[in-house]
């Protein structure tokens, strides 16, 4: 039950653009406990399929199967120890 509401609330904090002034190629972003997950997480938000262009253990990125950009990173916190940063571009 909580994997699934942080994967639920991993999803809707995709659905919050991060820039909001009317911008073309607003980014969507979240945050993610594993690499798959955060993939899941862009693929079920963004309805498409992934285009990988890089692939390592701390960065896949690419582009969604309409052209926008996307990728999901590794990242370390002190406070938020090691989780995966999501973002994709919408237009």
């Amino acid at each position: 039950m909580k994997k699934s509401l942080s994967v639920v609330a991993a999803i809707l904090v995709l659905l919050i653009p991060a820039i909001s002034d009317g911008v073309a190629g607003q980014a969507m972003n979240a945050e993610f406990r594993t690499m798959s997950e955060c993939l899941a997480g862009i693929r079920s938000s963004s309805g498409q399929s992934l285009k990988v262009v890089t692939d390592t253990p701390s960065e896949v990125s690419g582009f969604l199967s309409k052209g926008q950009g996307f990728a999901c990173q590794r990242k370390e916190s002190g406070t938020k120890g090691t989780y995966y940063h999501g973002w994709y571009t919408v237009e």
